[in-house]
């Protein structure tokens, strides 16, 4: 944000004190016809304020290149494919690599997180379940929120693979936009906000997991389990 959007809450306020200290002081020695031009006088002084802020104000205040996003068959398309690495809208956010020595792991609460989840074996037994979780279309309007998704959580318990959702995090993105100083001629508000986008085909934040386990480990508690290349 540049220094006048972050001075500028500041600025308006100051006016508004300063219009109604003029007011409430003014207002006893002034009646009548004075009293209305004090008051005209102060309204356009602040009119001709806001205009010339009008023109200082950035047409916007986000100036980083926004990657295209994907749609739900691009990105299952490049996992199907193995490319999703290449894509530039999809993101690792998250490793973990944990130690088990076991024949057989329970996935079954898997299904705590709901996310979509995708298996892929190793070439060796290297005693080490390896979980990336992977977020695409995190950009919106310029703004890339990818350090502000909180991930979900794993642990092993026995044989199982304990699954945690991540805590629910809201984010709300507004921009200033540079007419809103003259709004009250056109209509309209003060601020745009950016958190009521929804598009099914191009869905904002979609997150999946590759899970890769040992070459013979087996996989129990789910009858569903997909493999990268299998598919």
């Amino acid at each position: 944000m540049t220094v006048i959007g972050t001075v500028l809450p500041f600025i308006i306020l100051l006016f508004i004190l300063a219009f109604v200290f003029l007011t409430i002081f003014f207002g006893k020695k002034y009646t009548g016809a004075k009293l209305t031009k004090l008051l005209l006088g102060t309204y356009f002084m602040i009119l001709a304020v806001a205009v010339i802020v009008y023109y200082c104000l950035p047409k916007s205040t986000i100036d980083t290149a926004e990657s295209p996003d994907l749609s739900f068959e691009q990105i299952h398309q490049a996992i199907e494919q193995e490319t999703f690495e290449n894509v530039e809208a999809i993101k690792e956010k998250e490793r973990w690599n944990i130690p088990f020595d076991q024949a057989n792991l329970n996935i079954q609460y898997l299904d705590n997180i709901n996310m979509y989840t995708i298996f892929d074996r190793k070439e060796n037994d290297d005693q080490t379940i390896e979980i990336i979780y992977y977020v695409a279309n995190t950009q919106f309007n310029g703004y890339d929120f990818y350090d502000e998704i909180p991930t979900p959580t794993f642990s092993i318990q026995g044989n199982s693979l304990i699954a945690n959702p991540a805590m629910e995090h809201e984010v709300k993105l507004h921009s200033f936009h540079n007419d809103f100083v003259i709004s009250q001629f056109r209509g309209g508000g003060i601020t745009d906000e950016f958190d009521r986008r929804f598009n099914g085909e191009k869905p904002l934040n979609y997150d999946f997991l590759i899970i890769r386990v040992p070459k013979n480990l087996e996989l129990t508690g789910s009858e569903f389990v997909n493999f990268l290349g299998e598919q």
